[in-house]
């Protein structure tokens, strides 16, 4: 199976240690796991903006990624966002198979989920990229996102 853009974003988030490896694409463990622990990230895609010329689509992608928080600590989910907020703001350069033009901070809020007793703070960042020929040959390590590994041609 071929990586997804999706995978490299959530090592980076990974590496960033504000959650530890609880982090989840779309939506947080549903069953009674011990990934279910507080804090967690969940995050997910919430707009792009195309780049195009007269030739076509550009390589570069442009898109907007909501970064949510969970936490029962009001105090300590604001400061996981301020941390992830330094942490990705203004990043730059090639990350496993990926070049970033560039991952800014947007916007935030937040909330109190009643029904799971967590607060709830929703960072969004616009990322700029472009996925490099090395991209589809790449795999993650889990254990050290900061580490990739070719992969052999099947």
């Amino acid at each position: 199976m071929k990586p997804i853009f999706e995978d490299v974003l959530r090592a980076l988030l990974i590496g960033t240690d504000v959650a530890g490896p609880r982090v989840f694409l779309m939506r947080a463990p549903q069953v009674p796991t011990d990934q279910q622990r507080t804090p967690y990230l969940v995050f997910f895609q919430v707009g792009d903006s195309p780049q195009h010329a007269i030739t076509g689509p550009l390589q570069l992608l442009d898109r907007e990624y909501q970064v949510s928080i969970f936490d029962p600590s009001q105090s300590r989910a604001i400061g996981i966002a301020d941390q992830l907020q330094a942490a990705l703001n203004g990043v730059r350069g090639d990350y496993s198979g990926v070049r970033f033009g560039g991952i800014f901070y947007r916007s935030r809020t937040a909330t109190y989920e009643h029904l799971a007793q967590l607060f709830h703070v929703i960072v969004t960042f616009r990322i700029l990229f472009q996925l490099l020929d090395s991209f589809q040959s790449l795999t993650l390590n889990p254990r050290n996102p900061n580490a990739t590994q070719r992969r052999t041609p099947q």
